[in-house]
């Protein structure tokens, strides 16, 4: 699809909008592009916060839906709010948690939280969201938030990557598919990003081992909706993180995990 896409006056919905990522996004849409949001997370509170930014500041209409990606209900009730008395043009599917730390640290909650919210949850929004879309014609398009981390192994985030891997594959194969719908499918590829979720896994930009390694979320934000924009169907930010993407599918598996090992090691939390 050659045609940008042109987000002024148009509603694009955000999960995990709240915070992080997913709010820079919403300040970005809302500042540079003139959209209408639709804004998803848990956290109602903050979404009403960013809700009355947004509209004050920028004049565009905002909803707001509290919803955890975790239950399939509230799954399903995000695509029927989301498109009730407005016309979607867009989806960003933001919302994911990770884990940092030993795998086997994982209790069974958290490892069923991490794969409903990161890969069931976003594969099931994602296929509704492009059948609407192919349904209305109106040349819109969704995006994945994935990561980096699921371009190869990766010690100490394994669930994580490997959901993140999922996406990857999973945003490619259905762009394919797709091509020619009039829908785009896009998988946007960042590494990691200063974000609450990054802090609450005990990795931050002051951690010694990946110190330079996170980009601020305001920058990641700009980069991510201009290659939405663009229809890019596989992207990632930054000559860092380009760098990496690259050497981590050229390299020899083993190796590129041991590495990546070796550098988490010296950031986990201490265990007990």
């Amino acid at each position: 699809m050659g045609t940008a896409m042109d987000f002024r006056g148009r509603h694009v919905l955000i999960t995990g909008a709240s915070s992080g990522l997913g709010l820079e996004m919403a300040r970005e849409l809302a500042q540079r592009h003139g959209a209408n949001l639709v804004l998803v997370a848990r956290r109602k509170d903050r979404l009403e916060a960013l809700r009355e930014e947004l509209e004050g500041k920028h004049r565009v209409q905002v909803g707001v839906i509290a919803a955890d990606m975790t239950r399939d209900e509230d799954v399903g009730r995000v695509v029927e709010e989301a498109t009730r008395g407005r016309e979607l043009y867009g989806a960003i599917l933001n919302a994911g948690v990770t884990f940092f730390g030993h795998a086997l640290d994982l209790t069974e909650a958290e490892l069923d939280g991490l794969l409903r919210t990161n890969i069931a949850s976003t594969t099931r929004l994602a296929n509704a969201f492009a059948r609407y879309l192919i349904e209305k014609k109106n040349g819109g398009g969704v995006m994945l938030v994935s990561s980096v981390a699921g371009v190869s192994p990766l010690p100490y985030q394994a669930v994580y990557a490997a959901s993140k891997a999922f996406l990857n594959s999973y945003g490619r194969a259905l762009a394919e598919e797709l091509r020619g719908s009039g829908v785009s499918i896009s998988t946007f590829v960042p590494g990691g990003i200063d974000t609450e979720m990054m802090q609450k896994s005990g990795i931050t930009s002051s951690s010694s081992s990946l110190a330079g390694f996170l980009m601020p979320a305001d920058r990641c934000a700009r980069l991510a909706i201009e290659g939405f924009r663009r229809r890019e169907v596989f992207f990632v930010p930054g000559p860092l993180y380009k760098l990496t993407a690259l050497v981590s599918r050229i390299a020899p598996q083993g190796i590129v995990t041991r590495q990546a090992g070796n550098i988490y090691r010296g950031s986990l939390p201490k265990r007990g």
